[in-house]
C-alpha cells in the first residue's frame, strides 16, 4: 500500500516519510513487565489482600510510569556505551592492521631503494652466507 503512496508522491513532487521504528522494543517490554509484576506484588503484600483505593491506585499508577521510565533510561545508557565501546574496538582493530600495513609497505620500499641505490647491498641481500674455514662468505643463492 505505501509502494503505491511513495511512487505517486515521487511525481508530484511531495516528500514521503517513513515511520520511524523502535529500537530494543523487547527489552522495553521486559522492563514494563517486571516493573508492573513487582508494584503489584509490593501492593497486595502491603495491603494484606484488601482492594486498594482510587488515591493508592493512582501513586501506584505513577511509581510504576516513573519506575519503569528510570530503569529504560539506565538501559538506553547501557546500550549507548555498549555500541560506542564496539565502534572504538573496530576503530581501533582498522588502524592496527592500517599501521601494520604501511610499516610493511615501508621495509619493502627502503630494501628495494637500497638495492638500487648500493649495488654492494644488493649483493650482500642476494646471496646466502656461508661459514668456510671459520670465515664468513657469500654464496649466490640457488635460483628454482
Amino acid at each position: 500500500m505505501v509502494s503505491w503512496l511513495a511512487k505517486w508522491g515521487a511525481k508530484k513532487g511531495v516528500q514521503m516519510f517513513t515511520p520511524k521504528i523502535a529500537k530494543n522494543l523487547t527489552t522495553k517490554r521486559s522492563i514494563q513487565d517486571k516493573v508492573v509484576k513487582a508494584v503489584d506484588e509490593g501492593t497486595k503484600k502491603g495491603l494484606g489482600g484488601k482492594k486498594p483505593s482510587d488515591k493508592l491506585k493512582q501513586s501506584m499508577s505513577k511509581t510504576k510510569r516513573d519506575s519503569s521510565k528510570s530503569m529504560k533510561d539506565i538501559s538506553y545508557k547501557w546500550d549507548k556505551l555498549v555500541s560506542d565501546r564496539k565502534k572504538a574496538d573496530k576503530k581501533l582493530v582498522k588502524q592496527t592492521v592500517g599501521g601494520g600495513a604501511a610499516a610493511i609497505a615501508g621495509t619493502v620500499g627502503a630494501h628495494e631503494g637500497a638495492k638500487r641505490k648500493w649495488p654492494k647491498y644488493k649483493k650482500v641481500m642476494e646471496s646466502d652466507i656461508t661459514i668456510k674455514d671459520g670465515k664468513l662468505g657469500l654464496k649466490e643463492k640457488k635460483k628454482k
